[in-house]
């Protein structure tokens, strides 16, 4: 049913460079988010540099990596 949404008449293998950027990308993006959650939970002062460098960088990565994604699929 997917496969016919997205107008597929064959198997397609995705790039491999593409895919592993994405869940390289991906990676980073989810450990970044979780380094922003942990220091703004156990951290001594918030540091406004930190919170802005790890949210503007994970959401970068994030959307990159989705963006690859898609692309690896077809959309």
């Amino acid at each position: 049913m997917i496969l016919n949404l997205m107008q597929i008449n064959e198997f397609e293998i995705p790039s491999l460079t593409l895919w592993t950027l994405a869940w390289i990308l991906l990676l980073i993006g989810i450990f970044l988010i979780v380094v922003l959650i942990i220091y703004t939970k156990y951290g001594r002062e918030l540091s406004m540099k930190l919170t802005i460098i790890s949210i503007v960088f994970s959401s970068v990565f994030l959307g990159f990596a989705t963006h690859f994604f898609l692309i690896s699929i077809g959309i």
